[in-house]
């Protein structure tokens, strides 16, 4: 099954958000090791690229019943309600057969029919209590759900358990399994599951997670190391999410120019996707090359010109390249659009140092303490302390 192209793996792993959604035909980033250095608001949707691993109806890829093989296929092909009418007319001819009932979950799955597909592996186990596949469905439906708690993440891993006992080369359980660890923060068991799983079957799906584990863990050769395996699976429009983390991945270990290549190759790949372009500026003003950057915001301020961390953005660029005053009008509609952004407030108080205007710097310091509820002796927030940090950086006392 093909991975949706999204940006939520990489925002998981280096804590970027975006603020608007993207069409499934434009792809639009999990916290990054250095997650103390961001301020939130910087990016442009607040969802997330996906790396949540399998999908709810994985194919079972075993057998060569015809019925399976034909509704799989079908299922396969986007043509779910055609899967669906096979697969139940398979049923009433051979009510028994587990895997029939599996195969019917895993599409009503894909309908969004959860109850059913539920009810139908809980058919299948009472037909086949030893197979292993419809356990791990049950798992992905509690746990890899939009909006899924970690309680409902807690009992998922109990179904991969299973699963896993009674098939212990199971690689797809392997993978659910590492993807629901890592959601809960636990990274090393995690990593566990996630290199059983690329051992019994190598997939893109698995190279990615475990490059966003690797990243947590702050290994960044092995993060490395698996992003670029990944690549090798999806090396067109389809690994843009992953070229993007590669990127990212690159910016850390310090490959300056590594990193600026990747982050232009990944705008190429889908040069109409908004959320996907900000990363790409963002990557490159953190890479310290606002001109370079300049040339996707300008394409963002012609496209979605009202969004606020478009203007955050477009802010830092003339900042950096010596233009402090018109940074701070594009800081102040960013405001006007997002007036608790707290990127917009930061950048703000460095273009008004920047334009030396020291003393409006510093009561813009007041001002985000005051936003953000910091009390007399609290440790300050992540946000107060990077704008100290870039009003000292600019000279001001």
């Amino acid at each position: 099954m093909a991975r949706p192209l999204s940006l939520s793996l990489v925002n998981a792993v280096f804590g970027l958000s975006l603020t608007f959604g993207v069409s499934a035909c434009e792809p639009g980033p999990t916290v990054p090791p250095d997650a103390g250095d961001e301020t939130p608001d910087e990016s442009l949707d607040g969802t997330t690229l996906s790396g949540q691993g399998p999908g709810m109806a994985e194919l079972t890829g075993v057998g060569a019943d015809p019925e399976v093989v034909a509704a799989e296929r079908l299922l396969a092909q986007g043509k779910t309600r055609d899967a669906l009418e096979t697969i139940d007319a398979a049923i009433v001819q051979r009510p028994e057969h587990a895997r029939y009932h599996y195969v019917r979950g895993n599409i009503l799955s894909h309908l969004e029919r959860d109850d059913d597909a539920r009810a139908a592996h809980l058919q299948a186990i009472d037909l086949d209590e030893t197979d292993a596949l419809p356990h791990a469905a049950l798992g992905n439906l509690r746990g890899l759900q939009p909006g899924a708690t970690p309680a409902d993440k807690r009992a998922a891993i109990d179904h991969y358990q299973v699963a896993l006992h009674l098939d212990p080369e199971l690689a797809t359980a392997h993978l659910s399994l590492g993807v629901v660890l890592l959601d809960l923060g636990r990274f090393e068991q995690a990593a566990e599951a996630l290199e059983n799983a690329d051992r019994l079957a190598a997939s893109v799906d698995t190279a990615y997670t475990l490059a966003q584990v690797y990243a947590r863990l702050g290994d960044n050769t092995k993060a490395v190391a698996h992003v670029e395996s990944a690549l090798e699976f999806e090396p067109d429009a389809s690994g843009a999410d992953i070229r993007l983390l590669y990127a990212r991945l690159l910016l850390k270990a310090g490959r300056d120019e590594d990193a600026a290549r990747e982050f232009e190759r990944t705008a190429k790949l889908v040069p109409r996707s908004p959320p996907l372009r900000l990363e790409v500026a963002r990557g490159l003003l953190d890479l310290g090359r606002a001109e370079a950057a300049m040339v996707h915001l300008e394409w963002l301020l012609s496209v979605v010109p009202d969004e606020a961390p478009v203007l955050v953005n477009f802010g830092r660029a003339l900042i950096e390249i010596g233009e402090p005053e018109k940074a701070i009008l594009q800081l102040d509609a960013a405001l006007e659009r997002a007036p608790g952004s707290q990127a917009a407030a930061v950048y703000r108080i460095q273009a008004l140092a920047a334009a030396g205007e020291c003393r409006k710097a510093q009561k813009g310091i007041s001002a985000l303490s005051t936003q953000l509820h910091q009390r007399d002796g609290d440790p300050a927030p992540r946000a107060v302390v990077k704008a100290r940090r870039l009003l000292e950086a600019s000279g001001c006392k």
